[in-house]
């Protein structure tokens, strides 16, 4: 069981200590993206003008006031998480029973015994240990009403924001109902597969020629497209082996595992390449390259020793790494010997 030790403080635990201390780096870079895409797509939208054609400059127009609206919800997150995180300086953990009442994909709504919060970072596969469990651990809310919670399973110290009023419980959506790891191991593939978009982009431009489209402003479009999208995506070609985690899930057949990590560097996202030597009952004795490994994960198999993995375990095959029941998984691959 992955919990907090109570009697030190929030910033001793050396996993959460370094979760907290990526996020200006995280921060930044979650910021960047949208900058620039904000202003390709303005500049687009004037190149497109002054070229004459008005209406072909309402697509890029109406998708650079829609990013400049994700814009500013991103900044007020990271406004959130840097609040959070000053509350955690020589501050302690304390539990605390709690309720899921609503949620998104980005954000959680918690009715504790001190009120209600809404939590960031919790998402669609977060909410099921949450209702397993029914409880969590919290530091605040302060006077402003900022707060951090932390949930089984996990080293984060989400931020939280306290709700003047606690919002009415909504029906549990079908997908909650299912198994996290599971639902993280599609978010994780979904997010692989953004990867792509380049090449659907390049796609379009094709399309568009097919159809006969103005090609000097099909050219710019589509080159400017193209190359937003895979200026973005380079970064992140470690995350391509997660398209292959809802297969290995969804069979099932997680066996226990002996663990030990060999040396890694988180990257900006808090994921890391590195491998994981196992040792099962068995007598099956196996090293699993990771790519893409989340901070989160690595740090469950150094305070426990030992993981789970589902796949046949075979040099060159694909295995899931994680711990069954909770949104802790990473794919990888069995090196020979």
């Amino acid at each position: 069981m992955i919990e907090p030790v109570l009697e030190r403080p929030v910033l001793a635990d050396p996993t959460t200590d370094l979760l907290v201390r990526l996020r200006p780096r995280a921060e930044r870079e979650v910021l960047r993206s949208p900058v620039f895409l904000t202003v390709l797509l303005a500049a687009l939208t004037v190149f497109i003008v002054m070229y004459g054609n008005i209406l072909l400059a309402v697509l890029p127009g109406v998708f650079c006031l829609l990013n400049l609206g994700v814009l500013s919800y991103l900044w007020s997150l990271v406004r959130s998480s840097r609040r959070g995180a000053a509350l955690l300086v020589d501050a302690y953990w304390r539990p605390t029973e709690v309720t899921v009442l609503r949620g998104s994909s980005i954000s959680t709504d918690l009715s504790t015994p001190s009120g209600a919060l809404r939590v960031l970072g919790l998402s669609t596969a977060h909410r099921p240990v949450l209702r397993r469990t029914g409880r969590a651990w919290i530091v605040g809310p302060d006077s402003s009403g900022d707060a951090a919670v932390r949930i089984e399973g996990s080293f984060e110290a989400y931020p939280a924001v306290r709700l003047a009023k606690a919002p009415a419980p909504g029906p549990v959506p079908k997908a909650e109902t299912t198994d996290p790891t599971l639902l993280w191991a599609k978010n994780l593939s979904a997010r692989a597969w953004l990867l792509a978009s380049p090449a659907v982009g390049l796609l379009v431009g094709v399309l568009a020629f097919v159809a006969d489209v103005d090609l000097l402003v099909l050219l710019v479009i589509t080159l400017v497209v193209v190359l937003g999208l895979a200026l973005g995506q380079v970064k992140n070609l470690h995350r391509w082996i997660d398209r292959k985690l809802p297969r290995l899930v969804a069979a099932g057949g997680w066996v226990a595992a002996g663990a030990t990590l060999s040396p890694w560097t988180p990257r900006v996202d808090s994921s890391a390449e590195t491998s994981v030597a196992l040792r099962l009952d068995s007598g099956v004795v196996a090293t699993v390259a990771l790519p893409n490994a989340l901070t989160d994960l690595l740090g469950a198999i150094v305070d426990t020793g030992g993981v789970w993995v589902a796949g046949t375990i075979a040099p060159g095959n694909t295995v899931a790494v994680g711990f069954p029941g909770y949104p802790l998984v990473a794919a990888g691959t069995v090196l020979p010997g």
